[in-house]
């Protein structure tokens, strides 16, 4: 009686443990997109544990399978390879956005393959859309900082624009990321690989900060617009 009841309890953890692994699964609904708003069409989402990719419909858009925080892997060609983290909070409008390769061909390469069917939008917005910065040769933002902004004043990782801190009050420039006022200890950790653009706001463009902004502003955008 013993062992049957040890296997019937052993049958029980087993039926729960696949139940608990299947309900980690969540269905993940997201488009893949250039300049933030042409679909790419045919692009291969690949996901952790499968050998076959989902491809995108001819409105960029895809749904898959997989677990919270597994990073599906989004190739096309013409484009940078792109990995992105699944959130449960954003897996029903989840929005992957490629970046052509800096090759001269990447476009006609991306429209050849079919992966482009808004032809004229794209070349539009390829022709006037600024190019974003590669970051990534800095180890971290005060390399960028004092590689690209040689007049600024650092010490010790504090950042001034003007001026020297005092004993009655700090010269220390505000940081914004993303359109959100930050401490300047969120943004330690940044990959500068991530960083899309890094600007400088002092005078009366910092105006609009108020009183907070009074030393200046450093102003970070990342590619995917969200948190590190």
């Amino acid at each position: 009686m013993m062992k049957k009841n040890k296997l019937v309890l052993v049958l029980l953890l087993f039926v729960f443990s696949n139940h608990n692994l299947l309900a980690q699964k969540i269905e993940v609904k997201g488009k893949v997109v250039t300049f933030n708003s042409v679909p790419v069409v045919y692009a291969n989402v690949m996901v952790p544990g499968s050998e076959t990719p989902v491809k995108t419909d001819l409105d960029g858009s895809f749904t898959c399978t997989c677990h919270e925080k597994d990073k599906l892997l989004i190739t096309a060609a013409g484009f940078k390879e792109l990995s992105i983290k699944v959130k449960k909070k954003n897996s029903q409008s989840l929005i992957a956005n490629m970046r052509l390769l800096k090759s001269a061909e990447a476009s006609k390469l991306a429209i050849k393959k079919g992966h482009i069917l808004q032809i004229d939008q794209f070349e539009k917005l390829r022709k006037t859309k600024p190019a974003i910065k590669d970051y990534s040769k800095y180890s971290d933002y005060i390399e960028i900082l004092k590689n690209e902004f040689p007049s600024l004043r650092i010490v010790n990782r504090s950042v001034m624009i003007r001026g020297e801190t005092s004993i009655v009050g700090s010269n220390l420039v505000l940081y914004e990321l993303n359109g959100n006022i930050i401490d300047q200890s969120m943004i330690e950790d940044l990959p500068t690989s991530e960083i899309a653009s890094i600007k400088v706001i002092k005078g009366n463009a910092a105006a609009i900060y108020g009183l907070r902004g009074g030393q200046g502003v450093i102003s970070i955008k990342t590619k995917q617009g969200g948190s590190k």
